[in-house]
């Protein structure tokens, strides 16, 4: 919807782009317009599933709980397509990786898999994630990955220590003297579940609110193993989440893979997607994999819009350093 409450285009999916289903049409769920399935057609409109409450809710969701999980990012269709391009790229390009244990990541998803650009800039996740970081300038901070969490076996009943972090940019020996500023916000993770996350196949150990505090989790936290609801790691919760579904969260708030409580005897495939505001550095070069999308078939596979967003998100050089804000150094792990 437009200001004058007139139907028109828009690059994101704020409230006004949400629309309910009605007796012969659609009901726009700001202003309450109506439009018909007829004039829906003379438009030449398309109607798509779009998430199950309105982007503002997920807004509010994600400043009080520094996550929210937005559903309909993916249809079967898209995840049927999905999954039999995955498994094809796999025999070919990963015939090396274990069946058990782990996971291994596909770098190059964007030069083949059209679904998997188009829900990379989805426009409801990206008014969320640029309202969240209040700036319109945003970029990943890599290419889209295709992580694949591998069935436990040897893994399984066991208490591995390590894993536990906060995401790029923040990471140890980024920001001056490792101190991470209340605002604004410097990292957004957008993960897409192309596999239902349960708690019995590995969903993403989080610790819920860690985000507020503004460090990362302390050594101990590494120490040990990882006993959910158990001293130090009492408050630990998992990110379920439904197929298709967006995984949006700070990056700040402490989290794990927890390959070994993978008991289901199948591979939880996702998509992670690390955003940023456009002035910080990636964390991978972005140049080889952006090269070959630009070459392949995906780019003609898509929207004018969403070529555009896949561009400044994925391809666009990036922006300098704005006046007060901080000078962030060179990526480094902590060992």
């Amino acid at each position: 919807m437009t200001a004058n409450d007139e139907i028109g285009e828009s690059p994101l999916g704020d409230d006004s782009a949400c629309w309910r289903t009605a007796e012969d049409g659609f009901v726009n769920a700001v202003n309450g317009m109506r439009i018909g399935a007829d004039d829906v057609q003379r438009r030449s409109l398309t109607a798509i599933a779009g998430p199950t409450r309105l982007p503002s809710e997920h807004l509010a969701e994600l400043r009080e709980q520094g996550y929210t999980i937005l559903e309909n990012i993916l249809d079967a269709a898209a995840i049927a397509r999905l999954k039999e391009q995955i498994a094809r790229s796999r025999v070919v390009n990963h015939a090396a990786e274990a069946d058990r244990d782990g996971h291994f990541w596909m770098m190059d998803g964007l030069t083949w898999a059209p679904d998997f650009a188009k829900a990379s800039v989805h426009p409801v996740a990206l008014w969320l994630l640029q309202t969240y970081m209040s700036n319109a300038d945003i970029h990943f901070c890599h290419q889209p990955i295709i992580t694949t969490l591998r069935p436990a076996d040897t893994l399984k009943g066991t208490f591995p220590e390590a894993g536990w972090h906060s995401d790029y940019p923040y990471h140890p020996g980024v920001f001056p003297d490792d101190h991470w500023p209340e605002s604004p916000v410097f990292g957004v993770q957008y993960n897409v579940c192309l596999d239902e996350f349960r708690a019995d196949n590995a969903a993403t150990q989080f610790v819920p609110g860690s985000h507020r505090l503004c460090k990362g989790p302390p050594i101990e936290f590494n120490q040990g193993g990882t006993h959910m609801g158990e001293g130090q790691h009492r408050d630990v919760a998992q990110f379920c989440a439904p197929a298709g579904a967006g995984l949006i969260y700070d990056a700040r708030t402490w989290h794990r893979a927890c390959h070994e409580l993978n008991v289901s005897g199948e591979d939880r495939i996702a998509f992670l997607n690390a955003v940023a505001p456009a002035w910080v550095r990636p964390m991978i070069d972005k140049t080889p994999v952006g090269d070959r999308y630009r070459a392949s078939h995906v780019p003609a596979a898509l929207t004018a819009r969403e070529r555009h967003d896949v561009d400044r998100l994925c391809n666009s050089p990036m922006l300098p350093t704005p006046d007060g804000m901080p000078q962030l150094l060179e990526r480094r792990r902590r060992r």
